[in-house]
């Protein structure tokens, strides 16, 4: 046993050393970045979009696409009308699938309205997928959309363009490999993703004008005492208290601690829906000693 002693001790300081990474879910809630200037407002609600039957000569996909255009107007229309002072006029036909050719300026001015809201493209794809996960690899479809449209104002010469994409994964899965070249997923059998996937590209797509939350699970350094006691303060949402304990740290003398501290407190801020502070410490962060954590975040928080 004598002669393994060293091996045992080595394996005992390589696990002590290597610290296994905290993580806390971080909710931020966003207000809309734009309104609408009057304090009524009436908004049209009209389909623009047909399928290319030239182009695309399987009807079950061109229905599948008529289902999603009809899903993604009815979506955005349902939003628009919680806003305050917005009044939403919805002329989609569901049953007989019209597309509507009048002009913006004639529907604006027939309903009343101070914009009109068209559809003019909606897109589609089933691509096979594989994550890995501990050395595992894992196969599935994800449904990818991608919607377009266009905010008019009611002169019919002045709009916003408002494109939204999203990506669902769907409950069937590919062998991978080879074989995969030869087996795609149907269209048919992808209707449920496709449909949840079309109502979360349009509310993407219409991000500027609806309040929306999202949560990210951030990883916390904790492998110092001062650290992990940051760590248990911001999981139990006492946020003023691991303030106290990170930020005497972030002008310390050891460089690789300050940037950590910095590190956490950008989580901290996040939590609290500062944005802006949280991305200038995140950036302290890095600065002090370059880490993957800091990295992330600072991605993350300049898109948010």
């Amino acid at each position: 046993m004598k002669r393994f002693a060293p091996f045992f001790i080595l394996i005992v300081v390589f696990f002590t050393s290597c610290s296994i990474p905290q993580y806390v879910t971080v909710p931020v809630n966003y207000g809309p970045k734009m309104g609408f200037s009057r304090d009524s407002t009436t908004i049209v609600v009209v389909n623009r979009y047909q399928p290319d039957s030239v182009k695309i000569r399987d009807y079950r996909r061109i229905n599948v696409l008529k289902k999603m255009a009809v899903v993604s107007l009815q979506t955005a229309a349902d939003q628009l009308k919680y806003l305050k002072g917005v009044h939403v006029i919805n002329l989609v036909d569901s049953i007989n699938y019209a597309v509507n050719t009048d002009s913006v300026k004639f529907l604006a001015a027939a309903n009343k309205a101070n914009y009109v809201l068209v559809l003019n493209d909606v897109t589609a794809g089933i691509y096979p997928e594989t994550v890995y996960y501990n050395g595992v690899a894992s196969n599935y479809y994800a449904t990818k959309i991608k919607t377009n449209l266009s905010l008019f104002e009611s002169n019919g010469i002045y709009s916003k363009k408002m494109v939204g994409m999203a990506e669902v994964p769907q409950d069937e899965v590919y062998s991978g490999g080879f074989a995969s070249l030869f087996y795609r997923s149907s269209y048919r059998s992808s209707v449920p993703a496709v449909i949840t996937a079309t109502r979360e590209a349009t509310l993407d797509a219409l991000k500027d004008y609806l309040p929306f939350s999202i949560s990210n699970e951030r990883p916390l350094y904790a492998d110092d005492g001062q650290l992990e006691s940051s760590v248990m303060q911001i999981k139990a949402g006492k946020f003023d208290v691991a303030f106290k304990i990170l930020n005497p740290l972030i002008d310390g003398a050891d460089v690789k601690l300050a940037s950590k501290a910095a590190y956490n407190l950008a989580v901290v801020y996040e939590a609290q829906g500062d944005i802006e502070e949280a991305l200038k410490t995140a950036k302290l962060s890095n600065q002090k000693h370059p880490n993957d954590y800091a990295k992330a975040i600072i991605v993350d928080l300049m898109k948010e």
